[in-house]
């Protein structure tokens, strides 16, 4: 039997994992194929869970900012656009 031929017992995976792994790949991968839990882990996943919510701001500010700029930018040719039309 060659490496595909083996058969492999099936895993049920359930909700939750699903969500961790649509989540951060990375973190599901350590906890469920290399069973890391260890407390130096815990302490990663914690600072990698800081790490996303800080990205999740930063890209909240991000477009927040865009948008604040599109805004001013069509007030901005509105008024150009009233200047030159009066």
């Amino acid at each position: 039997m060659t490496g595909a031929d083996v058969p492999r017992p099936e895993r049920f995976i359930s909700a939750s994992e699903l969500g961790e792994y649509a989540y951060c790949r990375r973190a599901w991968w350590l906890r469920a194929v290399r069973g890391v839990t260890t407390e130096a882990q815990g302490n990663r996943f914690s600072a990698g869970h800081a790490a996303h919510r800080r990205h999740a701001w930063s890209l909240w500010w991000a477009r927040a900012l865009g948008w604040l700029a599109a805004l001013l930018m069509a007030a901005a040719l509105a008024a150009l656009a009233w200047r030159t039309w009066q």
